[in-house]
């Protein structure tokens, strides 16, 4: 009954805060709630058809399950990305909304981020820099030619644009750790450059805009480390990092009360994420070790943090003056 009980903490992971667990059975297998807490506490076996029910419902996978003692495997959850198909990117990040909406209502959550690019979140207040993100990945998959514009006014954004601000209360509502280095700006600012050298833009004034954009996302990133908090008066924790070594990759690790994913990016949007405990614990670890040889420059370090903020500044008023100065 081991995997059973496993997989039912799987599941209250998926839960919202305002949802029962045994409420949540009950009403799924129909059954009376004495024998829904049977099954809860593994002194009953679901059926087949039974975990099936709830394996669907909650995209659960059985192998997930059965394999979770094993110290070898883990399992990944991929949902591949189609923007010239936008039902389905809606229906992706309503998703990624629902999951992340779980985690606030959570009495205890925190998010961690190793940043080798800047966390998608930030952007989330910023519809052409972030609509940018989005055309300078689906240009690298498709390799469709259209200009930023076309694509931008292409783009359904009275629907996208309320699921991302929901994303972004979201973000706002929980505790979180970041660690960037002095280049993880470095990543969008090449993206920008080699958009407007191939001409992706149709006028100079769309890139200066995304830049002047991107300038105030780390004015506000800087708010947050000036105060230690983000989300105005929910006042979050927000602690910020600076690591002296480059980062393999953005990870993102959640923790809500006992039970941990982790998110691994892909190319430039998308991410693979895991609940395998072991990888889960390996990456906190990774992570924790890292901090531990990080600077904090949130809510104190006044003089590095200004140093660091100043360097991400200047980087991008070269590239503006290097696009003004253009023919």
């Amino acid at each position: 009954m081991e995997e059973q009980k496993y997989f039912f903490e799987v599941l209250k992971t998926r839960l919202s805060g305002q949802l029962r667990l045994v409420d949540v059975v009950e009403e799924l297998l129909n059954l009376s709630t004495d024998a829904a807490y049977r099954r809860i506490n593994g002194r009953m076996e679901l059926s087949f058809s039974e975990l099936r029910t709830l394996c669907q419902k909650f995209n659960i996978s059985m192998d997930e399950i059965f394999s979770y003692q094993s110290g070898q495997t883990a399992l990944f959850h991929y949902a591949p990305v189609n923007l010239s198909d936008q039902k389905s990117y809606i229906a992706y990040i309503k998703r990624l909304s629902e999951s992340l909406a779980a985690v606030k209502s959570a009495p205890e959550k925190e998010l961690y981020f190793t940043a080798q690019d800047i966390p998608f979140y930030h952007f989330l207040d910023y519809p052409e820099l972030l609509f940018f993100k989005l055309y300078a990945w689906n240009d690298t998959l498709t390799r469709v030619p259209v200009s930023y514009s076309k694509f931008f006014n292409n783009l359904d954004k009275n629907t996208i644009l309320p699921i991302y601000k929901q994303m972004g209360k979201a973000y706002q509502s929980i505790p979180s750790k970041e660690i960037w280095t002095y280049q993880t700006i470095d990543t969008v600012l090449r993206l920008l450059e080699y958009h407007f050298e191939i001409e992706a833009f149709d006028k100079k004034e769309t890139i200066l805009q995304i830049l002047n954009q991107l300038d105030e996302l780390m004015d506000t990133v800087k708010g947050y480390a000036d105060d230690g908090y983000k989300g105005g008066d929910h006042k979050t924790p927000f602690a910020l990092y600076i690591s002296p070594v480059d980062l393999e990759n953005n990870f993102m690790l959640l923790k809500k009360g006992e039970s941990m994913s982790c998110n691994i990016k892909l190319f430039t949007v998308n991410s693979i994420a895991a609940e395998n405990k072991s990888l889960c614990l390996e990456t906190f670890k990774w992570i924790d070790d890292l901090i531990s040889k990080s600077t904090l420059i949130s809510g104190a370090s006044g003089k590095e943090r200004l140093r660091f903020f100043q360097s991400s500044k200047n980087k991008i008023e070269g590239l503006i003056n290097k696009i003004e100065l253009s023919s």
